[in-house]
């Protein structure tokens, strides 16, 4: 044996708690690779070196092995989220933990459960097990979009978040098959050098990483290709204030953040803005209901656009039960409200609190809006503003969920997601959240107009080059014209993930059958 295959063979070798800390430490690389990091190649040798460490394993121990990879990707990957508990930590800082530790207990369960399963499917063939498990992965991961609401956040995909050429991929196949051809590609690399595999497999498993090499360089060419160009007589101005979550609602300072917004929409600017765009409840009062308020921020409309806004709004039902939104509104020059759109997918815990009636005994009330959770908006249906053509609309975190950027009514020529990153500091949370957003962008082939609080603010095109930018915590605007979405539908706006899942699920049913077979016989 060469000196690669006897260190593959003790790595292999490794057993009990040696073997699961080795995993979850896998797992911290492969959440190194994504933003801000971007340190992919770290993220590569993550994926190849867990496909050998499986391979080395039995049984029930193969599950306990990508879950403890799994389980490592997601508290290195998703810490920030339990800085929201800081804001208020005299209440809620002793429950750092839940999010922390207890989140990716959950979250985990999917992509190990479907590697698991899926290398179940390839029996005793170690090539269909290498490349089952990627299969297997992209169904859990699929499903972790959906299941208990969904939270899709840090597909593996997203490594390639850094690269343009590579992210190009997502307008074909999205960002679940991007993950899928990634991992295909380690697993090609790992059988490669993986002990007692004949020459012939190892020639044949090239095929993986060669094909997904092919991918990345139609990416390049895409891009390189792609020229730079907007709507014409549209100028936007995206306000980023960085106001403190600390500080947001208190009662003292909301004259004063209002007063900010204000004065950074009306800096001079070389050329005049068309339309002007707030964050996520940037307005902190019922903006459809005070007149009085309406009149005066009309002023800022120019004319023939309008001022775009996050605010609160409030309705009550049939029982006169008070019910909250959170909303977007287009505020015309004539102090008329344009339109609206109220956030549809909202964050459990943050936005409403799960199962009420069992936790507010408990005291988690609080950790949600209050006594009164915001509720789902109608529908998800164009937005038209003055002198814009049809939006879709995103609150905060709508901009990760791949499957749900379809919406009724005129065909969106833009998405626009205005958010409110302060809940989670200066972390990586901000950053991971403008990658996800961009590969909307790709994906539907249109461009992304971005507000943020504290940021990261961001025009960008359909391939998902950023044209213009703020960076995380710095107050300013961004001024830009709006890109042109392209001239038709990508393949995954048509088709979404269903190639990649369908693909997957066939792979999986066939070598499952196969082996079947073989055991009869």
């Amino acid at each position: 044996m060469n000196r690669l295959s006897v260190l593959i063979a003790r790595w292999q070798g490794l057993g009990g708690w040696r073997r699961y800390g080795a995993a979850l430490l896998l797992g911290v690389l492969l959440a190194g690779a994504q933003a801000p990091l971007y340190l992919w190649p770290l993220g590569l040798l993550a994926l190849v070196a867990i496909f050998l460490l499986s391979e080395g394993s039995h049984g029930r121990q193969v599950f306990f092995t990508l879950y403890a990879f799994a389980y490592g990707y997601f508290v290195a990957g998703l810490y920030w989220i339990g800085i929201a508990f800081f804001v208020d930590a005299e209440r809620f800082a002793i429950l750092l933990p839940l999010p922390v530790l207890g989140l990716p207990l959950l979250l985990a369960l999917f992509p190990a459960g479907g590697a698991w399963l899926g290398r179940l499917a390839g029996g005793r063939s170690m090539a269909w097990r290498y490349l089952l498990l990627p299969c297997g992965w992209l169904i859990g991961e699929w499903l972790r979009s959906f299941v208990l609401t969904g939270f899709p956040w840090n597909l593996v995909g997203y490594v390639w978040a850094g690269w343009p050429a590579t992210m190009q991929t997502a307008a074909w196949i999205g960002a679940h098959g991007l993950g899928l051809a990634t991992m295909l590609a380690c697993g090609g690399l790992a059988l490669t050098i993986a002990p007692q595999v004949s020459r012939r497999l190892r020639l044949a498993a090239l095929a993986l990483p060669f094909g997904f090499a092919v991918l990345l360089g139609a990416g390049a060419l895409r891009v390189w290709q792609a020229p730079f160009e907007s709507m014409p007589g549209i100028q936007l101005r995206l306000v980023q204030p960085s106001v403190a979550q600390t500080l947001k609602w208190r009662d003292d300072l909301r004259q004063k953040h209002l007063q900010a917004h204000i004065a950074l929409s009306l800096q001079p600017s070389a050329v005049p803005p068309t339309h002007i765009v707030w964050p996520e409840t940037a307005i902190p009062y019922l903006l459809d209901e005070e007149t009085a308020l309406r009149d005066a921020l009309s002023r800022l409309a120019p004319s023939g656009g309008a001022l775009i806004t996050g605010a609160p709004r409030r309705s009550f039902d049939q029982n006169r039960s008070l019910v909250l939104y959170n909303s977007i509104f287009a505020l015309g020059p004539d102090g008329a409200l344009a339109s609206q759109y109220d956030k549809i997918h909202l964050v459990p815990f943050g936005e409403y609190l799960p199962f009420r009636n069992l936790l507010r005994p408990l005291g988690l009330d609080a950790l949600a809006v209050g006594s009164i959770d915001f509720s789902p908006g109608a529908g998800a249906s164009s937005m038209a503003i003055p002198g814009l053509p049809p939006a879709r609309a995103l609150v905060c975190y709508e901009a990760i969920f791949p499957a749900e950027i379809a919406a009724s009514g005129p065909p969106a020529r833009w998405l626009l997601n205005l958010t409110n990153d302060a809940w989670f500091g200066r972390s990586s949370g901000p950053y991971q959240h403008l990658a996800a957003a961009r590969f909307r962008a790709i994906e539907q082939g249109l461009p992304l107009v971005r507000a943020a609080n504290n940021g990261i603010s961001a025009i960008v095109d359909p391939y998902g080059r950023i044209i213009a930018s703020l960076g995380l915590d710095a107050v300013g605007v961004v001024d830009g014209a709006l890109p042109a979405p392209l001239e038709q539908a990508t393949l995954y706006a048509r088709l979404g993930d269903w190639p990649a899942l369908v693909f997957a699920g066939l792979l999986i049913l066939f070598a499952g059958v196969v082996n079947r077979r073989l055991i009869n016989h």
